[in-house]
């Protein structure tokens, strides 16, 4: 195995760093950034900062704009399509999980999603939105589900964001994804594909009602 240099350590922090910022709306959706600020933001250097922004503009978080950058604003087409799509690949990763999946890979899910929820932080919940649906689609044994998941997992979690931040949002989320987690443990394939089916409709309807709850927060420029 190849050690990380120091300057891989810099930007794997730094995008990481980035990301949270973003997800969490400390950057807010629509809003102009440059190298320059963000280089006197985070305290590093100019080359880190491109990297970084290579990344999420991959990832979608980050637009061009003009010469600059901006954080991307949510797109609710986007959005709309993201869980159209998701309600195709979803359901048929957790049925393959329901096949697959050991009693030692769904503990240690069980164990992340019950530390994120008993001892809350923010970044820890943040961590746990995007991988449990990962790490679940992970048990189908399917790479090509698996990189589905996390693209679609990260386009939405910079909104669901918006309804982690209560408490009763956060008790449904951890009810709704215990469930998931039964019914694969449980070997019940059609029943966990339901669950998801079913928590993917309440997230889509809590993330467009966040959205428009917010508009008035991140401005016009903030949704197209």
């Amino acid at each position: 195995m190849i050690a990380e240099t120091a300057h891989q350590t810099e930007e794997r922090d730094l995008l990481s760093r980035l990301r949270f910022a973003i997800l969490s709306l400390d950057l807010v959706p629509g809003e102009p950034i440059s190298e320059r600020a963000l280089e006197q933001q985070f305290e590093v250097s100019r080359t880190p900062i491109r990297e970084a922004l290579l990344h999420l503009l991959r990832d979608g978080l980050v637009v061009r704009d003009g010469r600059s950058y901006a954080i991307a604003p949510f797109d609710i087409a986007e959005i709309n399509e993201v869980f159209a799509f998701r309600d195709i690949i979803e359901p048929e990763a957790v049925r393959l999980a329901a096949k697959l999946a050991r009693p030692d890979e769904i503990a240690a899910i069980r164990s992340s999603i019950n530390l994120s929820h008993d001892e809350f932080t923010p970044e820890r919940w943040l961590e746990m939105g995007l991988d449990f649906h990962v790490r679940c689609a992970q048990l189908s044994r399917n790479r090509c589900l698996v990189t589905a998941m996390q693209d679609v997992t990260l386009r939405t979690l910079r909104a669901r964001w918006l309804s982690f931040a209560s408490e009763e949002g956060r008790q449904t989320t951890h009810r709704e994804h215990t469930e998931i987690l039964d019914l694969i443990e449980a070997g019940d394939a059609a029943g966990a594909a339901q669950a998801v089916l079913a928590h993917s409709a309440a997230v889509r309807r809590e993330v467009l009602q966040a959205i428009e709850n917010a508009r008035r927060f991140i401005g016009r420029r903030g949704v197209v």
